[in-house]
């Protein structure tokens, strides 16, 4: 069996296994494989995917993520906070900022103290032209009709390095799960159903693509906010609170029209997982109450 080091780290809910390569050659692996089942709570430890930590030419490190169906994820907001909190640890974000490559972009980490925040960049509309979202644009730049069992229901189409559907309810989010889950599979997109509750609040339930309904998704909560800015529903420059299933995320919209996610981390465990192509098993190192 091979032996995989893993660091298992939480944020609002969501959690990765954190697999380090910096100092090591990366390993030969199907990582779709292993995701699906060092992600297992039968055949691993519970965790919403994996992120592979790697030396980078373009920017200080790279991360490359999976998630627990296997699939690969362009980028992810948590997952980078996360990577934020683990060079924290390992004493290797010792400069004002760092700059993490994913699949999607070149994101921008800053830390002031544990408290890590993230520049996701800016939004963008996934109808053509697919502009940049401002305080200028018009909704018909950005939102789109999708059909639904209760009829045509309108939709900001929006993607943050991955696309992300915004749809606006003042009813109860968990009457639409089935619903957001038919959506994601069949446009292959992230679902956010979002509730405005001020001009600095808002209420998310994200089912993510791959992951299925999760504690927390960070670049969903991001277009969520850039939606509201744009739609005049809360305000730009601001810290927006975002109450998701897990907790409280808080994204601003800053002079740019970049989208800043900030939050804390924390580390659950590390450990060495025993894997082979259709089975593995888990030794815990280092478990933390």
């Amino acid at each position: 069996m091979q032996p995989i080091f893993f660091t298992k780290l939480s944020t609002i809910g969501n959690n990765y296994l954190i697999l380090n390569y910096l100092e090591q050659p990366e390993l030969s692996l199907d990582y779709a494989n292993l995701a699906k089942h060092i992600t297992n709570p039968r055949t691993g430890i519970l965790a919403d995917g994996i992120i592979i930590l790697l030396p980078s030419q373009l920017a200080d490190f790279k991360m490359i993520i999976y998630n627990r169906d296997g699939s690969r994820a362009k980028t992810c907001g948590n997952g980078l906070r996360l990577i934020g909190h683990y060079l924290l640890e390992i004493e290797r974000f010792n400069q004002p900022q760092i700059k993490i490559e994913t699949d999607a972009n070149v994101s921008i980490l800053t830390h002031e103290e544990d408290l890590i925040t993230v520049d996701l960049g800016l939004a963008h509309s996934l109808i053509d032209p697919c502009h940049p979202l401002s305080l200028k644009s018009q909704v018909t730049d950005y939102c789109g009709d999708i059909e639904t069992p209760y009829g045509i229901w309108q939709a900001d189409i929006i993607s943050m390095g991955n696309p992300h559907f915004i749809i606006y309810t003042d009813d109860d989010h968990e009457a639409f799960e089935e619903e957001m889950e038919r959506i994601s599979k069949n446009y292959d997109v992230n679902v956010g159903m979002l509730t405005v509750i001020n001009s600095n609040e808002l209420l998310l339930t994200t089912y993510e693509r791959g992951s299925g309904l999760t504690s927390a998704c960070g670049t969903n909560a991001a277009a969520a906010v850039a939606s509201a800015v744009a739609r005049r529903q809360v305000n730009p420059y601001e810290l927006i609170t975002v109450h998701l299933p897990g907790g409280d995320l808080y994204l601003k919209w800053n002079e740019e029209a970049h989208l800043l996610a900030i939050g804390s981390c924390t580390k659950i465990c590390c450990g060495t997982y025993f894997f082979e192509s259709k089975r593995g098993c888990l030794k815990i190192d280092d478990p933390l109450n």
